[in-house]
């Protein structure tokens, strides 16, 4: 029995072949392809949370990553820009013991691997390993947040674990995934800590920020793979031929067919064949070119149009930002691209650089350690934006250059009064 909670908000596309039924002068088609909507489940033979048709969400994402070039160049190019160069701290310089155990706690590969996911995957997590004593942490490692599911919460509403496994299609029947306090519940040497947003109706996981793109990033996987196809199949035939000295056996069929194949299909070799098989030349069908219809345009269209989408869901200003090539002609220029530039940093970067900080802090704080940190900017010095920016420690954060690195203000010199 199943108890329905959270749906996630994307759709998949369930692809089956097409049925194809031949008789005596006719070929019928069939079957289409259809969406269906994946559920967040509650089962109550079970005491995690499943995420997604058949408890695999998570790799449905990873495929939209694989699939779709668009959605993967804007995945690796934000996920960059979060991580910047790297986690740094305002006041290192005054609190050196302090900055030290900063950099020996949160190793440059974990946070790159953090930001990856927590923008590809929409959360993150990390493994927090205390002393024996549990005085102190030592360690912080990187998890894959796929191999992870969140256990049921209390009464109180409270994530008391999270249980893993490195493949979740193998946990049937006896087999169960390993249960991992959360953090801050209990008196384990080994804990997790969740990362995510706070969505609205989502308690569990939460959904990626391009949710709404997701169907595009599929669209633009199945345009790739219609060329693909078209190239080395031939989905368009050019040429119908037919064998008017009956109907060959099933075996003979496909030997011919086969024969053909190998010798005019692939990419190498233009135009495609039709083979048609009959009793007569009475019901032989007629032999004449088959003319190409402009599918070509209507998927060039499609393409462009889930290029954009797909960046749209990333709220990506310009697409030079992640390094595609814009062949609209628009913020091309210096300006127009500083100008994008700060607005993305401001309304995408930043706030997710904010979620994640704000939960490295809560290790810093078991540690005893007050530092004021942030991420180092990958922005060019002359695209950062110090309008709002005062104190000595809000320019590092904006530039990441630190108050001694700063140039000094140049005086200039007053030109003397010559008094006549």
């Amino acid at each position: 029995m199943t108890k329905k909670s959270n749906r996630a908000s994307r759709r998949r596309l369930t692809a089956q072949q097409p049925k194809l039924e031949v008789q005596q002068g006719k070929i019928h088609v069939v079957n289409l392809s259809s969406y269906t909507r994946p559920e967040i489940t509650e089962r109550y033979n079970q005491e995690w949370i499943e995420y997604g048709d058949d408890n695999n969400y998570f790799q449905y994402l990873i495929d939209r990553y694989n699939g779709s070039p668009t959605n993967n160049a804007a995945i690796n190019g934000i996920a960059e820009m979060v991580y910047g160069k790297g986690l740094d701290a305002v006041d290192s310089i005054d609190k050196p013991e302090e900055y030290k155990e900063l950099k020996e706690l949160f190793s440059k590969d974990c946070m790159k691997k953090t930001c990856y996911d927590y923008k590809m995957m929409g959360q993150a997590a990390l493994q927090i390993i205390y002393s024996k004593d549990r005085s102190k942490i030592v360690q912080v490692e990187h998890i894959p947040v796929e191999k992870l599911r969140a256990e049921k919460a209390d009464k109180k509403g409270i994530i008391n674990a999270y249980y893993f496994a490195n493949d979740w299609t193998e946990i049937k029947g006896s087999k169960v995934p390993k249960r991992i306090p959360a953090f801050g519940t209990s008196n384990s040497g080994l804990e997790i800590l969740y990362i995510k947003p706070y969505r609205a109706g989502f308690y569990y996981y939460s959904p990626v920020d391009y949710q709404g793109g997701l169907q595009y990033a599929e669209l633009e996987e199945e345009i790739a793979n219609y060329h693909i196809n078209n190239i080395q199949n031939g989905l368009a035939p050019s040429m119908l031929i037919n064998f008017n000295n009956g109907v060959p056996t099933e075996e003979q069929r496909e030997l011919i067919e086969r024969s053909i194949q190998e010798k005019f299909s692939g990419s190498s070799n233009a135009g495609r064949f039709i083979l048609a098989f009959n009793d007569s030349k009475d019901l032989a069908a007629s032999i004449e070119p088959v003319i190409l219809s402009d599918a070509h345009e209507q998927y060039k269209f499609l393409s462009d149009e889930s290029m954009r989408k797909v960046m749209v869901s990333h709220r990506i200003v310009s697409p030079m930002l992640v390094g595609i090539k814009d062949t609209t002609g628009l913020g091309n220029n210096a300006e127009e691209l500083q100008t994008a530039s700060i607005l993305m940093d401001n309304t995408v970067i930043r706030p997710m650089q904010v979620t994640i900080l704000d939960e490295l802090e809560k290790i810093l704080d078991y540690n005893g350690i007050e530092l004021d940190i942030y991420f180092k900017t990958l922005q060019p010095l002359e695209f950062t934006d110090l309008t709002n920016a005062i104190t000595d420690a809000e320019i590092e954060k904006e530039t990441g250059i630190k108050k001694e690195d700063q140039e000094p203000e140049q005086e200039v010199e007053q030109p003397e009064n010559i008094e006549e």
